[in-house]
């Protein structure tokens, strides 16, 4: 089997969880359109590709799969899983399984917006959201709303422009210069972070939380797995209302005790190895439904007390090592 990891990055973790799961002889190829990105030189094979926002982008991606007799695609950055989701029939016709959602899950979590309205439409808790500053400011006069606001893009990730407004002044100011802006409810509870699985029947198989302990430019940093009942049953109402294939990262927050969904990603997350190490093994299982197996849900199975802390690592590739990745730009 040949796995191809794309927009691999910085993942090398996952480069490594991928081929503990494998057999001897398999590979786990990595795609990017970094020539000097990390996880390439944990990769049995590497391939330099466009920038996912060319448009050329999805048709190399196929060749570079059908010449290579690639098995599986993971897709693990969001701007991909757009144009992969679009497109996901075609590597269906080619026996290739991209590990995407369908194209309504990727447009629903990919705006945040769309997200507080599937919440709102699935009896899942959601902080009050607004797309305009009126409303705001009689959700305030109600009541419903108190300073501070938070002002973030809709499409954002990495917890860029977010901003966090005490008054009007800085909320006008704020909203103006967010792109494609929403204001929301700021909620200061502690923050969990879900990694959910569901298989290529969109049936839920694995829920997995951890409490936060430190973000670092968006991402999990620190994290602690927990196996706390009404979070897992709540992780488990958002897999079911949701038509997902494979991973999903979920983040929420807590307000006066109730959890709070605040955003969605159908992909493997930035804290998902506290899960793996709580006994998600989510490579395992995608590697299992690659080979058209059926998995058992365990949907109870997170194991509490796991920590995750995060390091830097410095690589040192050789030149060599660098003029053998394939270009397919």
């Amino acid at each position: 089997m040949r796995i191809l990891l794309s927009s691999v990055g910085r993942r090398g973790y996952l480069v490594k969880y991928f081929k503990e799961a494998l057999d001897p002889g398999d590979e786990v190829w990595g795609a990017d359109s970094n020539k000097h990105a990390p996880a390439f030189q944990y990769c049995d094979n590497r391939a330099l590709m466009p920038k996912v926002t060319e448009p050329h982008y999805i048709d190399q991606l196929i060749r570079l799969c059908q010449k290579n007799r690639i098995d599986m695609v993971v897709p693990l950055i969001d701007p991909e899983l757009e144009v992969l989701a679009a497109r996901h029939q075609q590597f269906d016709d080619l026996g290739i399984m991209a590990v995407v959602s369908p194209p309504q899950t990727v447009q629903i979590t990919y705006d945040k917006y769309l997200t507080y309205q599937f919440g709102k439409e699935n009896d899942i808790p959601v902080p009050e959201t607004v797309t305009t500053i009126p409303p705001a400011k009689k959700l305030l006069a109600e009541g419903r709303l108190s300073w501070p606001l938070v002002v973030k893009p809709r499409n954002g990730s990495a917890s860029a422009d977010i901003t966090y407004c005490k008054n009007e002044k800085q909320l006008q100011y704020a909203f103006e210069n967010c792109p494609n802006p929403m204001i929301q409810k700021y909620l200061p509870g502690q923050e969990y972070g879900y990694d959910i699985f569901s298989d290529k029947n969109y049936r839920p198989i694995s829920v997995f939380c951890k409490l936060k302990l430190a973000m670092r430019a968006g991402e999990t940093d620190q994290a602690v797995s927990t196996d706390n009942p009404r979070l897992i049953k709540l992780g488990l109402e958002i897999a079911q209302k949701i038509r997902l294939f494979g991973p999903m990262d979920v983040d929420v927050i807590m307000d006066n005790g109730v959890p709070k969904l605040l955003e969605m990603n159908p992909r493997f997350g930035g804290g998902y190895p506290c899960s793996h190490f709580a006994g998600a093994k989510f490579p395992a299982k995608l590697i299992s439904l690659c080979k058209n197996e059926t998995l058992t849900p365990d949907i109870n199975s997170c194991r509490a007390g796991i920590y995750m802390l995060k390091q830097d690592e410095i690589i040192t590739p050789c030149q060599k090592s660098l003029d053998a990745i394939q270009n397919w730009r």
